[in-house]
């Protein structure tokens, strides 16, 4: 905790966002220009949009790895061979805390001590008000939205809303409540959406508008069951975007700005460091070069169980999920299509990490409309993503039949896509389900045998680093 609490960190913050590793595709400079004294700093508009662009290419490195928290310890997805070693806790819930825990908790505090940098500093700046009201809402934004994965994730965390200039200052914080933790979210999303504006175009596209900060409120207000508030806010989101009726729209090179995107994290080819792994990390490292040329590695690859849950005849069975077949043995690979192409150059692709997607929103909206029991109304919007896919419509469900179509259709419409773990913790299911899938899948695969199913694992652990630094982080959660 120490070292990204710390006025050391200040430091590394600064010089970081000097780099200019930024959010976007077009609205950023991505070359270095100058060297700027860190005393000097923060003084200027200039050095805030600095900041901010930062804040936004700190994304990047968040999830080009978010699945491994998110999809990997569920029904959805598996590691195989080489990859085993790093990844295998998550994929059978054996996490330690001294294993790769730490990658979600230090990079999203990197990103909050940064955004923090920007609500700090920005008020005595010169610069027109509605800029700085911009900017203020896309730090709220990122910052709640680091706050969302990480109270997911660790359950009570520290609660930090301001720069952090001395280290004694860094060791004096402990972990606040869950429910704390997604009050604070709730506050900034809710200033963010004021003060952004509805849409970006241009060289702007990418930017947090306040359509996405209304969506990341629903989430949360979802992910804690209150499914009154959830439905009021969702239900503003969904005029504010177009439904994509073509699925070969919405994934793949050259869809990254399709119409369902609410918000997502930009990456760009070109050698310059900001590209992501997708392809080569998803892709089944048995099929050598001949999905992707370079190789692959077998991570956030399908597993059966998700392939066979698709219905006869729904599109997306062949559009969301490739297979593979190993023709030295039986064995079959299901791999992420959504997110794999050929990209010639080893982890350099430029397609975009979805983190809000239009429809995710109607999903979540049906799930919160159900729960109110408006069970019809709920229907509909289930609908919308089944015909799309090919599927008749359902009509005349009860309120627990439709429950768990929406479960299913959550699972299928966004596979892959970091949702299935944390809606099965939402759901109270993530127990039963794994268990039920080692206990189907177990004489198949003999590596389900090291799965380790408790309700403890619904949270990780605190990163030992963190509390070796900072006893005040203890107790740790527990089962670790």
């Amino acid at each position: 905790m120490r070292y990204f609490l710390s006025k050391i960190y200040t430091l590394l913050i600064a010089l970081y966002v000097l780099l200019n590793v930024g959010c976007g595709k077009k609205f950023v400079n991505l070359v270095p220009q100058h060297v700027i004294d860190v005393g000097s700093y923060y003084k200027t508009e200039s050095d805030i949009r600095a900041v901010l662009t930062g804040t936004y290419g700190s994304l990047r490195d968040i999830y080009n790895s978010y699945w491994v928290y998110t999809e990997l310890p569920s029904d959805n997805a598996q590691v195989f061979t080489e990859n085993e070693g790093g990844y295998g806790e998550f994929d059978w819930l054996t996490y330690r805390a001294t294993g790769g825990v730490s990658g979600p908790w230090n990079q999203a505090y990197r990103t909050i001590a940064s955004a923090n940098i920007i609500l700090d500093h920005i008020g005595g700046i010169s610069m027109s008000d509605s800029l700085r009201q911009q900017y203020i809402g896309e730090a709220k934004f990122i910052r709640a939205l680091m706050y969302f994965n990480l109270v997911k994730f660790y359950g009570a965390v520290p609660l930090v809303l301001k720069e952090i200039k001395t280290e004694a200052e860094a060791y004096s914080y402990k972990r606040s409540t869950a429910g704390d933790v997604y009050q604070q979210i709730e506050i900034d999303l809710k200033e963010a959406q004021g003060l952004l504006p509805a849409k970006f175009t241009g060289a702007n596209t990418g930017r947090v508008t306040s359509g996405a900060a209304m969506a990341l409120l629903g989430k949360a207000y979802l992910q804690q069951s209150r499914w009154t508030d959830a439905a009021l806010i969702l239900k503003q989101v969904i005029p504010l975007y177009v439904f994509e009726p073509a699925l070969s729209k919405l994934f793949g090179p050259g869809n990254d700005k399709n119409s369902e995107v609410i918000f997502s994290v930009q990456y760009l080819s070109g050698g310059q460091g900001l590209g992501n792994s997708f392809a080569h990390s998803f892709a089944p490292s048995k099929s050598g070069t001949s999905i992707v040329s370079l190789g692959a590695g077998s991570n956030n690859t399908g597993t059966q169980d998700l392939y066979d849950a698709f219905e006869a005849g729904d599109l997306r069975k062949t559009s969301y999920v490739g297979v593979f077949k190993d023709g030295t043995n039986p064995k079959i690979y299901y791999w992420a299509k959504k997110f794999v192409y050929n990209v010639p150059v080893l982890n350099d692709g430029d397609n975009d990490w979805p983190v809000l997607r239009y429809s995710d929103v109607l999903l979540m909206y049906a799930e919160a409309l159900n729960q109110n029991d408006k069970t019809e109304e709920a229907l509909s919007y289930i609908n919308k993503t089944r015909v799309r896919a090919g599927l008749s419509p359902l009509t005349g469900l009860s309120k627990e039949t439709t429950q768990s179509a929406v479960e299913k259709e959550r699972r299928l419409e966004l596979c892959f896509e970091g949702h299935r773990w944390h809606d099965l913790i939402r759901w109270g299911k993530e127990v039963s389900t794994m268990q039920a899938f080692k206990t189907k899948y177990q004489s198949i695969d003999t590596r389900l045998s090291n799965m380790s199913i408790t309700p403890d694992r619904k949270l990780y652990p605190v990163p030992y680093r963190e509390i070796n630094l900072n006893p005040l982080l203890l107790p740790q959660n527990p089962g670790y």
